[in-house]
């Protein structure tokens, strides 16, 4: 049974042999029985396009060309319901070996320049036991659609042209059909090359006239005129005289001998009229726009805007062949998919040499998505990165569940190798230790300026929810009170050391916004109730009394106002001492007792030394002041 349907499937696949027609008008010669001054264009039917449109023009000839290339060196494989690839799936072997006679590239290759010259394109696959077998080709120019009258109901079936000339109606299912939309019908697509058939004719007219410009030395040099009127056959005798000078490529320059009473009268082109290069190239633009791709592709070096080709492969691959190939996906996914159950057919980019470069966008994309919470399952479908499933994976992480690299508390002794039970100075320093830190030069925390990645959370979280004031506790060199300023907050920033909060001043007069820093203690701030819609706080309030600073932070906060903390819940030493001051379930009963709602709490115990020989029980939370709604 194969063996008879190939035999038809081949013959259909054959090119039409041409009658000798040498007598005849050639397919592309233009009769002149056309009214004067009317331009006249080849009529660009399904047939011509399907057997003459890869030949009609070296532009369209390239452009189709670049586009098969690109699209058809893509591979394509079949993925489970969880998005990973069945290597040994049967289909996967039937789409890269489809039939005896083509590979899996050469379909893709008809289908492609099938799609871009017709604007449809036809597989009929061979089904055995519901399943696909071998998948062949067919021409568009042999098959039409019928149009079905019956309510409900699509085609009626397809009217094909047999080998022998015949015509026969087969059932609706017969082939998959692929097109590019004809807005005017929706049973038959339309392609590019109709849309460029003008643009394409005018293209060979150009070089036809420049092809006999040049066999006539490029321009009709004038006329010989007589005074006498010639009888026939002395006009004859001159035209073969002047002829044989004329056409002589090797007399061309010659002097010439006009016999009496004859004249030479000038009649020369003028260079616009004989502008042949303008003409091609606004040719060549229209139909790379026809097959949307840039003009570069085609030759046209000036029009690039591209700085090398890997820039233009690139962009040939997004604005062209993928969308064509999502098409064409979403068709194979209709017609042949369901067969087999719950799969999905897919192309694979990731050897794409001209995509590559995307890879390092998708890894900061990731990154953006996942400091927003986002699953990494979720990112690496979504931006298909290809990773392997991995425990945990699942699972979304707020942005203040981020816990930043080394630390950011105050100056400790150097402890590294200390010898067990040496005494130790405590992290909870008293304002006195926090003004030696800052007196002399600044401490490692306080030189850069760059902001904290909480901080730029928070910012973000309090624009969302139209917050206007912010206070921050512990601002240290205020590289974080002036990124709020920057972003348009309003600004009061504390610090106990007088020799921090004139640091603050400094970088605050050179990043040009206006700040209020005082000098103040967390545990008795010097503001009114309710003053702040927000408070930020990063690794300092482990160092005073929280059973007196927290209350002060929720008195200062209006109703329903946000609270970002982040302390050291204990330290311990490189030389064994170990220093607590408050365990994750003390801290969120005490903030709980505060009348503050744990929007978010994170807490994560170091497991290394840092370089200045301590490791930290870190606990970061985002409360929010209990009260009525605004």
């Amino acid at each position: 049974m194969l063996e008879t349907l190939r035999a038809r499937l081949a013959l259909a696949v054959l090119p039409r042999q041409k009658a000798d027609n040498r007598n005849g008008p050639s397919p592309f010669q233009i009769i002149s029985t056309q009214p004067a001054n009317i331009p006249v264009y080849s009529d660009m039917t399904v047939r011509k396009s399907t057997r003459e449109g890869y030949k009609l023009s070296v532009y369209v000839y390239r452009a189709v060309r670049t586009i098969i290339q690109a699209a058809s060196a893509v591979p394509w494989v079949v993925l489970d319901d969880k998005g990973e690839q069945i290597e040994d799936h049967p289909l996967t072997e039937v789409l890269k070996n489809p039939n005896p006679v083509f590979s899996g590239q050469d379909m893709i290759e008809f289908l492609i320049g099938h799609l871009e010259l017709v604007g449809n394109a036809l597989w009929q696959p061979i089904i055995v036991g519901n399943k696909v077998k071998e998948i062949w080709p067919v021409m568009p120019d042999l098959v039409q659609p019928i149009p079905s009258d019956v309510p409900g109901e699509w085609l009626k079936g397809w009217q094909v042209t047999e080998a022998n000339g015949r015509l026969q109606i087969v059932e609706p299912n017969r082939f998959i059909h692929f097109m590019q939309i004809d807005p005017g019908n929706p049973y038959w697509g339309m392609g590019p090359l109709l849309a460029a058939a003008r643009t394409i004719d005018t293209d060979n007219e150009a070089q036809d006239t420049q092809k006999i410009s040049m066999q006539n030395r490029a321009t009709p040099d004038g006329v010989f005129t007589h005074e006498d009127i010639l009888t026939l056959e002395q006009f004859e005798e001159a035209r073969r005289q002047i002829r044989e000078q004329y056409l002589a490529k090797n007399r061309r320059r010659e002097p010439w001998v006009l016999g009496a009473g004859t004249k030479w009268n000038q009649m020369s082109l003028t260079p616009v009229e004989m502008d042949f290069i303008a003409s091609r190239l606004a040719n060549l633009r229209g139909i790379a726009a026809a097959f949307g791709i840039d003009p570069w592709w085609l030759g046209d070096k000036s029009a690039s805007t591209y700085n090398n080709v890997e820039e233009a492969r690139k962009a040939l691959y997004e604005v062209v062949v993928l969308p064509m190939l999502d098409d064409i996906k979403a068709t194979l996914n209709l017609r042949i998919a369901p067969m087999y159950g719950n799969i999905v057919i897919a192309y694979d980019t990731s050897k794409v040499a001209a995509l590559r470069a995307d890879y390092s966008k998708k890894v900061e994309q990731a990154k953006s998505l996942w400091s927003m919470g986002v699953p990494f399952d979720k990112i690496n479908s979504r931006l298909e990165m290809g990773f392997e499933e991995f425990p945990g994976w699942d699972v979304g992480y707020l942005p203040f569940t981020l816990a930043p690299a080394g630390t950011s508390g105050p100056i400790a002794p150097a402890v590294e190798g200390a010898a067990a039970g040496e005494p130790i100075e405590s992290k909870t320093l008293t304002p006195r230790d926090w003004e030696e830190a800052y007196s002399d030069d600044p401490p490692h925390w306080a030189v850069d300026l760059t902001p904290s990645l909480f901080a730029q959370e928070f910012a973000q979280e309090m624009a969302d929810r139209k917050l206007k004031s912010v206070l921050e506790i512990g601002c240290g060199n205020g590289r974080d009170s002036i990124f709020f300023a920057r972003a348009g907050f309003k600004v009061t920033a504390i610090d106990v050391a007088p020799s921090a909060i004139k640091l603050a001043e400094e970088n605050t007069k050179e990043a040009e916004v206006t700040i209020d820093f005082q000098v103040a203690n967390a545990e008795k701030l010097p503001f009114k109730d309710g003053e702040f819609d927000a408070m930020f706080s990063l690794s300092v309030l482990h160092a005073t009394k929280l059973s007196k600073s927290l209350p002060e932070v929720n008195r200062v906060l209006a109703d329903n106002g946000l609270a970002f903390v982040y302390i050291y819940g204990d330290t311990e030493f490189a030389n064994g001492q170990r220093e607590e001051v408050i365990t994750a379930d003390k801290y969120l009963e005490l903030v709980k007792a505060l009348n503050f709602i744990v929007l978010d709490f994170y807490s994560e115990q170091e497991t290394q030394f840092d370089e200045f020989g301590e490791k930290h029980l870190i606990l970061v939370s985002l409360l929010q002041k209990a009260g009525e709604p605004k």
